[in-house]
Parts: structure tokens; C-alpha cells; sequence
């Protein structure tokens, strides 16, 4: 067996024939008891559509061939096909995607890809419908415009650690180059005790124009550095940058994943993590919260 051939064994399939089953499935994710640990609520999530994992208490995750260095405790890559080999004979394990089938990620097919000042009156009207302050908007992003299938596009961007950007416009929202957190200090070069952290960069904006409204119901009233996480998968690359923070302020989702992302965190960090989601309960987001758009 391959690594090609051993990423594309169906995650959820092999995981049954281990004697996994899912605790939840909820809007394409399957929820498991970790495989890797003894635990009584589940923190270890599959993406079907995508065929990847996420261990929320590990801060790791990706595709089969990474879950094996885990279950089999080995970073020999060949003994861990060996093993996933005997598993995946069983007929009840499917092989997911093919390499001659699968069409090419978006963003590869991108060209002519250049970045400006946010101004485009399209992209303004997009963030006042998200209740977004333009001067916010216009402060901590860009404007990206790209030629795709020969026709020209255009989206709102948001810089990571490692140069790429997170776009967004209303119809579509994906990442291009590398994909990374952002951390943006409130001071140059100076860290805050407090630090907030937020899932993606709408809810970012959507805090920092809470604060310009002088919001004190959402908003902490203590200077502080913020890392916008720009995925729950990049867990592991925030902790890296929270040690040194006496003073951690979740303002993620109210659904699971930002649950157990919260979870994750404090478990680390015990007694300096606060989980701010709690003051807006009943949204599932900062951004629905600013637009009053309830669960």
C-alpha cells in the first residue's frame, strides 16, 4: 500500500472497523470518544466530506497515514501502512477519493492574483451587511482580485503569520497560500498580559467594532493582543503563541467545536482562561451576535 492509496481509505469507515463508532454526527462532522485517550465526552471530530480528523485534546489531526503515527505509536511511515493495510482488506472499509477524479482545489486554478487597499464599494457594502464598521474593514484588510476560469473575482482578504491570505466575498470563502493564524498586537512589539482569541477573522472585526460602540457586554475592558485563529484546525499553531499570556479570553463559537477548542485550551492553561462565548450565549457567533441573528 501507497500513502496516496492509504489517504484515501474513508476515515469513518476505518475507524468502525477499529470498534470506533461516532457519539454525533452533526452537519457533516463525526464525533468520536478519542481513539488515542480514555475520555467520557467526545473531542475527536471527522470531516467525511473532506476525509480528515481533528483531536482536540492532542491539538493534532489530518489525514489516515497521521492518525497511524498516533494509533500505532510509530513514525515509521512503512509500518504504519502495514497496519492500515490489514485493516483496510476488510470489505466494509470504502476508498473515498481518487486522484484521477478529484478535481483540483479553487485556489490552484487561481491567476493573476493581485492585492489592494480595501475600497472596492461591492466589498464595503459586504462588510456593512456582516455590521461591520468600514474604517474597521478597511484598517485590518485588503482587497484581493484574481482571474479564474477567465473570468475576473474579487473578495475581501485577511493576512496570516505565513503571508497567505483568508477570503471572503458573499458567495465565496477559502484560503490563499499558506494557511496560518494571524496575531495582531495592540501594541508593536509589545505583548498584552490579556490576549483574545477568535475563530475567524468576521468575529475579529465584528469585536473590534463592538468596541468602537463602546460595547462593554461583549467587550473586555483591559488592553489586549488578539490571534484570530482563521481555523479550528490551527489550534495547535495558537497554543504555541498563548504561554506567555497571563490573561486568555475565548470568544469562539457556541456550537461543539468551539466548545471543545475552549476545553482544549483551559485544560492547558488552567485557572487563566476565560470562555467568553458566555456573553452572547444565544448566538452562535460575534458576527450573528452584532447582527442580532439568534440560534
Amino acid at each position: 500500500m501507497t500513502i496516496s492509496e492509504a489517504k484515501r481509505i474513508r476515515i469513518i469507515d476505518y475507524l468502525q472497523q477499529l470498534g470506533h463508532k461516532p457519539q454525533y454526527i452533526k452537519h457533516g462532522e463525526y464525533w468520536y470518544l478519542s481513539p488515542l485517550r480514555q475520555e467520557k465526552t467526545p473531542s475527536f471530530s471527522v470531516n467525511d466530506r473532506l476525509n480528515v480528523w481533528y483531536d482536540f485534546g492532542e491539538a493534532a489531526g489530518g489525514d489516515l497515514v497521521e492518525l497511524g503515527k498516533y494509533l500505532y505509536q510509530t513514525e515509521n511511515i512503512s509500518e504504519i501502512l502495514s497496519h492500515i493495510e490489514v485493516h483496510a482488506r476488510n470489505p466494509a472499509v470504502s476508498r473515498v477519493f481518487t486522484a484521477e477524479t478529484d478535481a483540483p482545489p479553487v485556489e490552484r486554478l487561481m491567476k493573476k492574483v493581485m492585492v489592494a487597499p480595501l475600497r472596492h464599494n461591492a466589498l464595503l457594502s459586504y462588510l456593512r451587511t456582516r455590521h461591520i464598521d468600514t474604517e474597521v474593514g478597511q484598517m485590518f484588510c485588503c482587497e484581493v482580485h484574481y482571474e479564474l476560469r477567465r473570468r475576473h473575482y474579487f473578495g475581501i482578504a485577511f493576512g496570516n503569520m505565513s503571508g497567505g491570505y483568508e477570503v471572503r466575498n458573499p458567495y465565496y470563502k477559502g484560503c490563499i497560500e499558506r494557511k496560518d493564524i494571524t496575531l495582531i498586537r495592540h501594541q508593536a512589539n509589545q505583548r498584552q498580559r490579556h490576549v483574545c482569541v477568535f475563530e475567524g477573522f468576521m468575529d475579529f472585526l465584528s469585536y473590534l467594532t463592538m468596541m468602537r460602540h463602546e460595547n462593554n457586554e461583549i467587550c473586555i475592558a483591559y488592553p489586549a493582543d488578539h490571534i484570530v485563529m482563521n481555523s479550528i484546525s490551527n489550534l495547535g499553531k495558537t497554543l504555541m503563541q498563548l504561554d506567555e499570556y497571563k490573561h486568555i479570553h475565548c470568544y469562539l463559537d457556541n456550537d461543539l467545536a468551539g466548545q471543545k477548542t475552549v476545553e482544549t485550551i483551559a485544560s492547558l492553561y488552567e485557572g487563566r482562561v476565560t470562555d467568553e462565548s458566555l456573553r452572547y450565549s444565544e448566538y452562535k457567533d460575534l458576527n450573528d451576535c452584532i447582527r442580532d441573528k439568534k440560534r
